[in-house]
């Protein structure tokens, strides 16, 4: 497993245990203060350290940890950055540190997984109780029942919607782009399945909602 750490919000312990068992760990520029809190460096920083501390700074080069610098005046997120380097690592990325104050910066991120590169990819943003990722064609949502799920068409309607495990089931139907049919169903066992024939579906996840 990848886990990539942005300037976001991040739970401390959740963290902790994610990079224990991390084959590699990257930070997107103010991420890294995040790792230096709980003690542990990363393999790689990754931005335009506009948002880095200089004693998270002076941590990381004390250590010798490879910095790969970008100009602030740039065509992507430090993120999306992180995560293309992510690509060239592994199949399963975990992201911690993906929402914040910054509608927009979160927004943004969000939308990262619906580009067709992550396709065959395990990426998922997660922290403070809830996990977002893309569902296509089909997927499992692992949790509790009482969980909150919400279903967000991406990209134009979703067709052939098929959904087990929910409170409001679903078979063969459409969840329409722009609309919150998808919004506000829960868990009613441990396992969940979701099917789309065609298009794509962000699932947000929050553990402990219903």
């Amino acid at each position: 497993m990848i886990v990539v750490v942005a300037g976001g919000d991040v739970e401390g312990e959740a963290l902790r245990r994610a990079t224990s068992g991390a084959r590699w760990i990257l930070a997107a520029d103010g991420g890294a203060a995040h790792l230096r809190a709980i003690g542990v460096l990363p393999h790689r920083v990754i931005g335009d350290l506009d948002s880095m501390d200089p004693e998270t700074l002076a941590w990381l080069e004390a250590h010798e940890v490879s910095i790969e610098r970008h100009p602030v005046d740039k065509d992507a997120t430090d993120l999306e950055l992180a995560l293309d380097y992510a690509r060239t690592l592994g199949t399963t990325i975990r992201v911690f540190g993906a929402w914040g104050s910054r509608l927009d910066q979160t927004l943004a991120s969000l939308l990262l997984l619906a580009h067709p590169r992550w396709a065959g990819w395990d990426v998922r943003f997660v922290g403070a109780g809830r996990e977002a990722f893309v569902i296509r064609e089909e997927g499992w949502i692992e949790g509790e029942p009482g969980d909150r799920v919400s279903l967000i068409p991406l990209i134009g309607d979703a067709e052939g919607v098929t959904l087990e495990g929910l409170f409001y089931p679903l078979t063969e139907g459409t969840l329409p782009f722009g609309a919150t049919l998808g919004v506000s169903n829960r868990m009613i066992a441990p396992r969940a399945r979701v099917r789309v024939r065609r298009g794509l579906l962000l699932v947000i996840h929050e553990r402990g909602e219903g």
